[in-house]
């Protein structure tokens, strides 16, 4: 059985003038990392715009209710988790 040591290889490329694609088929992809969401305050917030709901009536009403979908709907994209081929695909 052959087998190729890549740490061998690393070190030959080290010291030649050989780019790392020249000897590896490389794949790039993009990942996008969730940050930090403080759902405390994101909580907060959304009740409190559901407080105000609460207290309004008519039109009024029908219209904050679709800007509080709105901001969760908003909300939830940004602070869901995608991958990097979920991402490209959106693009």
């Amino acid at each position: 059985m052959l087998g190729v040591d890549r740490a061998k290889v690393d070190d030959a490329l080290d010291v030649t003038d050989l780019r790392e694609q020249a000897v590896y088929d490389i794949d790039e992809s993009a990942y996008v990392r969730k940050a930090e969401v403080d759902e405390e305050l994101k909580d907060n917030r959304l009740q409190g715009l559901k407080d105000r709901l609460a207290a309004t009536d008519g039109q009024d009403a029908a219209a904050l209710k679709e800007e509080i979908e709105a901001l969760e709907a908003r909300i939830d994209e940004l602070t869901s988790f995608s991958t990097g081929a979920q991402v490209q695909q959106d693009s």
